[in-house]
């Protein structure tokens, strides 16, 4: 090989691997799906010190924005409408609070499209990076590996049998072992976005200052966010059965553990302690649930709520809890499952993310538009409800001609 023929070669590869790099890992614009309310966004940005650690959190609110104002890109790449830092628009204020709590993993901003459509219906909407957030190779983390091994099986099994919620759940087994199905951090942390929203209501200095009904409390969120926001909104923590295994759950397999026999719910010393009297409504997205006895403690929720999922056996969480969840809650409850879409629809910050687009999910990407649409229109006429007693366009919580809203559930009376 003469050496201009390996100069060439170098070049060929170099060439080659930049073409795969920028094609694999290239950054993406993604413009998520634009909010529909009355009002402009702004988005401002707080961190606060919560246990030992700084926590970010991100404040979506009604704004006066000129209309060329550009858009905030957010810490992931994905851009939506809100403005960094624009005037708040008090012309309706004060607005209802709605704390948005991430799924397992994800960011404050995982869902701008949501949050920022609530604050687009004159909402103001607070979401935390829970400790999780970003914690890349947490089924491995702590010796996390030796657990999936162990327990491979088990995952194995619960996904043949569609139960997406445990396979989910022994894989990150170690940490919900070690943080006790989350309740060590997350309803902490939700509590202290909670304190937040009253500190900057109050501060003078604050650009939301006055600007956020601290007493009228909206509470959604998905996945792992979305059972905390049960809790929150009085879903109790009574354990089932009579199983003293179910005390220590550091022996066995998580997945057959009573999440109310953990020692973090013997220390509350009330199974009632999470519940927040300022929480007039919960919107859960996709929750898992972990209580062996879910009939008793979702009896337990007596405020509004609205369960929201894809109705993808395989691919969402597990659909017969969420169910049961429904059936035996005692306020008034809707359910809504929303066609062809799995776990990660809501997640539009996995749109900005390079590798995501060859990940090869079967629902994940496709017609993203329409599904978005379907979490807007239901989340803004469920709280503009409960929220705030507007019932312009709550028809759709009793039916549907939306064709990517396969079921639509509701008792609008709460049981005695």
């Amino acid at each position: 090989m003469s050496y201009h023929t390996g100069i060439d070669m170098k070049i060929h590869f170099k060439l080659i691997r930049e073409f795969l790099k920028r094609k694999l890992l290239g950054p993406i614009v993604f413009k998520t799906s634009r909010p529909d309310g009355p009002f402009r966004v702004g988005v401002k940005v707080d961190l606060v010190s919560t246990g030992s650690r700084q926590m970010r959190v991100l404040t979506w609110y009604p704004a006066i924005s000129a209309a060329e104002a550009a858009a905030h890109k957010f810490e992931n790449g994905l851009i939506g409408t809100a403005v960094l830092d624009a005037p708040p628009d008090d012309s309706w204020a004060p607005y209802p609070l709605i704390v948005y709590s991430p799924g397992l993993l994800a960011p404050a901003d995982a869902s701008v499209f949501y949050t920022e459509n609530l604050a687009s219906h004159g909402y103001v909407v607070m979401s935390p990076d829970h400790m999780d957030a970003g914690v890349r190779g947490l089924p491995f983390k702590d010796g996390g590996w030796k657990y999936v091994l162990r327990f491979f099986p088990r995952i194995l099994w619960a996904i043949i049998n569609r139960n997406s919620s445990d396979s989910v759940l022994i894989l990150h087994g170690a940490h919900f072992k070690r943080t006790e199905f989350g309740l060590k951090y997350r309803p902490a942390e939700i509590s202290r976005v909670l304190d937040l929203a009253g500190e900057l209501n109050s501060a003078a200095d604050s650009p939301v200052s006055g600007l956020i009904d601290c007493e009228n409390v909206g509470l959604t969120g998905h996945s792992l966010g979305g059972f905390t926001s049960l809790l929150f909104g009085g879903m109790s923590l009574i354990p089932g059965g009579s199983n003293d295994e179910m005390l220590d759950l550091y022996r066995g397999c998580i997945a057959d553990v009573d999440v109310c026999r953990t020692r973090s719910v013997h220390a509350m010393g009330d199974p009632f302690a999470l519940k927040d009297e300022r929480v007039k409504a919960v919107l859960a997205m996709a929750p898992p649930i972990f209580h062996g006895d879910i009939a008793h403690n979702a009896s337990a929720i007596r405020i509004p709520l609205m369960l929201l999922a894809g109705d993808s056996a395989r691919w969402e969480a597990t659909l017969d809890k969420m169910v049961a969840v429904y059936a035996h809650a005692r306020g008034p409850k809707h359910l809504v499952l929303i066609r062809d879409t799995d776990h990660f629809v809501i997640c539009d910050y996995l749109l900005a993310i390079p590798l995501v687009r060859h990940i090869p999910l079967p629902m994940f990407r496709k017609h993203f538009p329409e599904k978005a649409t379907v979490y807007k229109d239901y989340s803004s006429a469920f709280f503009n409800l409960y929220l705030k007693g507007n019932s312009g366009n709550s028809s759709i919580l009793e039916q549907s001609t939306d064709p990517y809203v396969v079921d639509v559930r509701h008792s609008a009376e709460a049981d005695d």
